[in-house]
């Protein structure tokens, strides 16, 4: 029992990064931004929480005790400020400068991981670790609860910032105006503007949008899962691209999302937490790493071949000029 508890336990942890990034690229693409730079954005985020830990750190005596909230809030602010820089550039060439969406997103991606990589590599990791040890758990005494305590209650307060993201993005798109506009423009850009809603200034804002939740995600990983010991084979470009595909897995609702994200989180802790156990570890690990995109090409097959119905927005990466119509 306990070995299974640890095993959800760790699940929901590891969901956390792909949730992030699911939910900021689903609000991309419900305004027909198809951005294919959230795993560089992701790595931005990475790289802002990283800054704000620094800063934060610098800011007090080296003996000092830690503040719980701020060693949370104040890389947050900087996750948010870089991954929206990132969604920015994304909007700007694509909206202002009319440049090819999948060309501009993998060009991010390459450019988000680059220099992410180039700084994060040469900040300063001391008490870095001790921050992260102590913003993994939200709350305390969550040992009293037993098995429910420790799936659900021994989780950081990324993982239900997370969630909370994610249900009140599902509640504004569906409920309210602002989203009604917003899968108008993604549905039919031109039959939007002809209802008087600003095409241009829905992208820019849901894109700037999208990116500061998926730059929580990167943030989320390097402070909360490897503490800040940075290393260039974390990875989370990797993790940028099962989000895009979580997207097509939950049918572009973030609600769904989060279950998705779970289930893509088994399949990639798995490798890690099973192999040890198993008879021939050395390559049945390598064969466990490879589920998660076993599985994302088999959800591309299925949602190829299933009914259209509530599939990705009909203006997906189709680029609007007014000047066109």
């Amino acid at each position: 029992m306990s070995y299974v508890v640890s095993f959800l336990s760790l699940a929901i942890k590891f969901a956390t990064v792909f949730l992030f990034g699911a939910t900021g690229e689903i609000v991309n693409q419900k305004s027909g931004h198809l951005n294919m730079g959230t795993p560089g954005i992701m790595y931005l985020g990475a790289l802002g929480g990283i800054v704000g830990e620094r800063i934060y750190l610098s800011s007090i005596p080296a003996d000092a005790p830690l503040n719980p909230l701020l060693i949370v809030f104040i890389p947050v602010v900087f996750a948010i400020i870089f991954g929206a820089l990132g969604g920015a550039i994304f909007s700007f060439f694509t909206v202002t400068l009319r440049c090819n969406q999948n060309v501009t997103g993998l060009t991010l991606t390459t450019l988000g991981v680059g220099i992410a990589c180039y700084f994060i590599g040469s900040i300063d990791t001391s008490r870095m670790a001790e921050a992260g040890l102590l913003m993994q758990h939200a709350f305390s005494g969550y040992e009293a609860a037993g098995w429910f305590g420790e799936i659900f209650l021994s989780q950081s307060w990324f993982t239900y910032l997370g969630v909370v993201i994610a249900i009140l993005a599902a509640v504004i798109l569906r409920y309210t105006r602002v989203g009604l506009n917003l899968r108008a423009v993604g549905e039919n850009a031109s039959a939007a503007d002809q209802a008087g809603v600003n095409v241009s200034a829905y992208r820019y804002v849901a894109t700037i949008i999208g990116g500061a939740i998926s730059g929580i995600g990167g943030a989320f990983y390097e402070l909360d899962n490897v503490k800040g010991m940075f290393n260039v084979a974390d990875g989370i470009d990797a993790f940028g691209w099962l989000a895009l595909c979580i997207v097509i897995f939950s049918l572009w609702r973030p609600t769904i999302a989060i279950f998705a994200s779970f289930f893509f989180a088994c399949l990639s802790v798995a490798p890690t937490f099973f192999a040890p156990y198993l008879a021939g570890a050395g390559y049945v690990r390598y064969l466990l790493m490879m589920v998660p995109y076993v599985a994302t090409i088999i959800v591309l097959i299925v949602t190829s071949v299933v009914s259209k119905k509530d599939h990705a927005p009909a203006s997906l990466g189709v680029p609007y000029f007014r000047e066109d119509r």
